[in-house]
């Protein structure tokens, strides 16, 4: 059978028995009693087994076993490492350690270790990896390269186990992140390692048959571990092509396995600022805080697999396009990373002060209120964001400008004058005031000051840059990174708003509602039931009879037209209420678009927003009309 036959289907039989499995495995869980119960730290609502990792690991075991059947001679691209003490091959030494790991985890979800014991284990398991080869050989020295080999295995392996967090979370970005380092594995001449990755990610897709929101089992700590220390192992498998140089080596692995480095970022953030140990569970994860924000878990997970997928696209452009390219890139995306978890972080904060719960117990504030007022007096995140930004857009700049063949040479010139570009432009955006505005207040004013401020430091820059270091200065690169900058610092701002705007249209908390008025009123509409509480009502679409198209958008939610408008969106958006828009004169009002709805036996709570100065709203009960009317309170 050759080889590309073999690819295609051992990772189907992979699924194909993953999902069996896991039938067979939860059905005797439930049946033995072998169900945890909800607890207070954790996501999960109601009782569900959690030994879903004894699946995925029989999954991934029937079939690499049918592939060393089926696949002679042996495998080819694993060869025994020059760097391994053991005398295995790479498949090996990651095929044991992973079942050590494997072992590992199913003891703890059985009799719950105590952290220094899982660690303990965790070292023991990667240590196998390191001893058959597997590891970061960069700087020639055995005990330095072993120590950042297994800092890496044990890191990875706990980030995966923190994301597995929220149904399909961790066996959707394992999957997608096995997926993409087979292709690696392909692109390098590596069939084996490329096999084993495939065999894994169909595991993890059979396995999310029954893992998929709601799911009926979980991966528990023997899933999780497994998955964590063959992704951490796999992503260190030697591949020729790669640069010597520890950048280019963990390029591709950091990028690809983006979201549960994130996510054990932003856990570790989290409980640092509010004192609590790292090992100690918690409902504090990036999915988790999407998920109060009033996002759906299942739009929560698609979230995270969605941005797998981009880190898993990146990962690949490292590998096959100009390397220079795909670092801006995957320097881009990181800061993408980076400010959805500033967000998640700031959201998450915010809501714990106003709920009074950033409070010491002797009543001074809390962790968050001295931060908050540190980086009041200090903008310690938007002048660290701009620094990563403006060199950014200075490298990209040259890649802009420069042919790929001419690129060599004149980074030369970028390295020598970075610190001094960087250091200008901050200088010139002290000296503008761009750093007075929170990002979640920023406006049309804030923007023009930082246009002002970006040209002001091109200015600047270039006037130094002709004195210092003229021989080598290209107005073309000037000009590109005068564009390029402007856009990624103003994009920076106002990603707050964009994902703030975002949340808004996905969120579920609230009655759904539709805004029924004219569009020169839904604006303002959508301000004030932002600042009402009771009833908390949610914009889900904007209908306007008088609008001349059937479908459109207005302001990212979707727009009906026409007599039968209401009665689409109605159907379309799964509202319950309907906000009837009309100014103090009674001008404004479609009364007639919601009479002819419910004369035709539509049921709807209709409620009454006046447009005054104030934006007061009267309700009026279900129907309209109805015999009871009283006036909204405002929330400030």
């Amino acid at each position: 059978m050759s080889t590309t036959t073999l690819l295609a289907l051992i990772p189907l039989l992979a699924l194909a028995s993953t999902v069996v499995l896991t039938a067979i495995v939860r059905t005797i869980a439930v049946r033995s009693g072998r169900v945890p119960d909800t607890r207070p730290d954790r996501w999960h609502t109601r009782p569900t087994p959690n030994v879903g990792g004894i699946a995925i690991v029989g999954g991934v075991v029937v079939a690499l076993g049918v592939a060393v059947f089926l696949w002679q001679p042996d495998l080819p691209g694993l060869e025994i490492s020059p760097h391994g003490i053991l005398p295995w091959s790479h498949a090996t030494g990651l095929f044991v350690g992973a079942l050590m790991m494997f072992a590992l985890g199913l003891t703890d979800d059985f009799i719950h270790l105590r952290p220094v014991t899982k660690l303990v284990g965790q070292v023991m398991a990667a240590g196998v990896l390191t001893a058959s080869g597997i590891g970061v050989w960069f700087t020639g020295v055995y005990a330095v390269d072993a120590l950042l080999s297994l800092f890496w295995f044990v890191a990875i392996t706990n980030a995966m186990n923190l994301l597995d967090n929220m149904d399909g979370v961790a066996g959707g970005v394992g999957a997608i992140a096995a997926g993409f380092l087979g292709i690696t594995f392909l692109q390098a001449s590596e069939p084996g390692l490329a096999l084993i990755a495939f065999v894994l990610a169909g595991s993890l897709v059979g396995f999310l048959v029954h893992n998929y929101p709601p799911a009926r089992i979980f991966m528990g700590d023997s899933g999780s571990l497994f998955l964590g220390i063959t992704l951490a192992g796999l992503a260190l498998s030697p591949t020729p092509g790669l640069s010597r140089g520890l950048f280019a080596i963990m390029a591709v692995p950091v990028v690809i396995l983006a979201i549960p480095i994130l996510d054990t970022a932003y856990v570790a953030v989290i409980r640092l600022i509010e004192g609590r140990a790292i090992s100690k569970g918690g409902r504090d994860h990036t999915s988790h805080g999407l998920v109060e924000l009033g996002v759906s878990e299942e739009r929560a997970m698609w979230v995270l697999w969605t941005l797998a997928l981009l880190g898993g696209g990146v990962g690949l452009l490292v590998r096959t396009s100009s390397r220079t390219f795909a670092y801006f890139l995957g320097g881009v995306l990181l800061l993408v990373l980076a400010l959805i978890g500033a967000f998640l972080l700031t959201s998450r904060l915010e809501a714990s002060e106003a709920a009074g719960a950033d409070v010491r117990k002797d009543g001074t504030p809390g962790a968050f209120y001295r931060l908050r007022e540190l980086t009041q007096r200090i903008p310690v995140f938007a002048f660290m964001l701009d620094l990563v930004l403006v060199g950014l857009s200075y490298f990209a700049a040259y890649i802009i400008r420069w042919d790929p063949a001419q690129l060599g040479a004149e980074l030369i010139y970028f390295q020598q004058t970075l610190v001094l570009v960087v250091a200008l432009k901050l200088a010139a955006f002290a000296g503008m005031g761009v750093y007075a505005p929170r990002f979640r207040h920023y406006g049309s004013g804030d923007a023009v000051r930082l246009l002002r401020a970006n040209l002001l430091g091109t200015l600047l820059t270039a006037s130094v840059l002709l004195l210092v270091h003229r021989v080598g200065l290209s107005r073309g690169v000037v000009m590109v990174d005068f564009l390029v900058c402007t856009m990624l610092t103003t994009g920076g701002r106002f990603s707050f708003l964009v994902m703030e705007g975002a949340l808004k249209r996905w969120s579920q908390k609230g009655t759904a509602a539709i805004v029924l008025g004219t569009l020169g009123d839904a604006e303002l509409a959508f301000s004030a039931l932002e600042r009402i509480t009771e009833p908390h009502l949610r914009p889900v679409c904007v209908v306007d009879r008088w609008y001349l198209g059937r479908k459109g958008a207005f302001k990212g939610y979707p727009l009906y037209g026409g007599v039968d408008g209401l009665e689409r969106a109605v159907r379309d958006c799964g509202a319950h209420a309907v906000v009837m828009l009309e100014h103090p004169d009674g001008t404004g009002s479609q009364d007639e678009t919601l009479r002819d709805y419910l004369d035709g036996k539509g049921s709807l709570d209709v409620y009454r927003l006046e447009l005054s100065l104030r934006a007061e709203a009267v309700w009026a009960g279900a129907g309209a009309g109805g015999d009871r009317a009283e006036r909204a309170s405002e929330g400030d």
